[in-house]
């Protein structure tokens, strides 16, 4: 079990203005962006967190129709060592697009873009390019004429919408494994038989079964603003026996990983041990 948290931090805050775009511009900030990673994994790792599902900023205008630098060439070096760090410490990578896979707001070349990341990496199946399926009506279509490298990365969400039995569908229709999502999950049924139904939708190269740790805020609509150490470690009791990586999706990031961590500190499923927590200063 790995436990981590989706990170903006490795994407410059810098905005584009696409009138005045330059190569320049872009490779200085992609520079700057992939060292950050680098920096982020190193900490991750002392502090135990071996799970990272990064935006889709990572190399800015990589899929905009403006975009004439040849990226994976450019950077074919700094991302290769990257994907080394992350299988050498037994990490994994994911990449969240931030849009719907299908219907309106979608956006295709951000699919391929991260597929393409994740590739240069050099990393397997493991790492994920996990999505809202979005348009019912549109999603098997898109699927269909999706490049094969983002098909076989791509895992699809629960939501409000798409609920766990009809993200079944289309794992039994495509072969996609299905990412449980607590946030809407909690409200459709039992929790350890939606994430066993979940679970079984993942492959052996699909790596562990992904799950995404949010809770509901006080207000409608609204996710909670960081973690409930109380009920996640409910949540990882009913999770029991099944062996999954973590999300922990909260708007304080890493704060509230390493909550997660320490709150899961006698998990035997938990990777790494005891020793990463010491290592990186943090305390019982």
């Amino acid at each position: 079990m790995k436990v981590g948290y989706c990170s903006a931090g490795c994407s410059s805050d810098r905005a584009f203005n696409p009138i005045a775009y330059s190569e320049d511009a872009q490779v200085w900030t992609t520079a700057k962006n992939l060292s950050r990673l680098a920096r982020t994994l190193e900490f991750n790792l002392k502090a135990g967190l071996h799970l990272l599902v990064l935006d889709a900023g990572l190399v800015p205008y990589a899929a905009h129709p403006l975009n004439t630098l040849k990226w994976t060439e450019e950077f074919a070096a700094d991302f290769a060592a990257l994907g080394a760090f992350v299988r050498e410490m037994g990490m994994r990578i994911a990449i969240r697009p931030g849009v719907p896979f299908s219907g309106p707001g979608s956006y295709p070349d951000y699919y391929e873009y991260a597929a393409t990341v994740l590739g240069a990496m050099g990393l397997g199946e493991d790492a994920r390019i996990p999505t809202r399926p979005g348009d019912p009506e549109k999603f098997y279509e898109q699927f269909d004429i999706a490049p094969p490298e983002v098909r076989r990365r791509l895992a699809v969400l629960n939501d409000d919408v798409w609920t766990i039995v009809r993200c079944c569908e289309i794992s039994r229709e495509c072969s996609v494994p299905i990412m449980y999502d607590h946030y809407y999950a909690g409200k459709e049924g039992i929790v350890a038989d939606l994430l066993d139904a979940c679970a079984r939708t993942w492959r052996k190269n699909d790596g562990l079964p992904l799950v995404r740790f949010s809770l509901p805020g006080k207000d409608a609509d609204t996710t909670a603003p960081t973690i409930d150490a109380r009920q996640f470690l409910s949540f990882l009791t009913l999770s029991r026996p099944l062996d999954l990586d973590i999300l922990v999706d909260f708007a304080d990031g890493e704060r509230s990983a390493m909550i997660a961590m320490i709150a899961a500190f006698e998990e035997p499923r938990l990777v790494p041990k005891r020793r990463c927590l010491h290592a990186a200063g943090l305390k019982e």
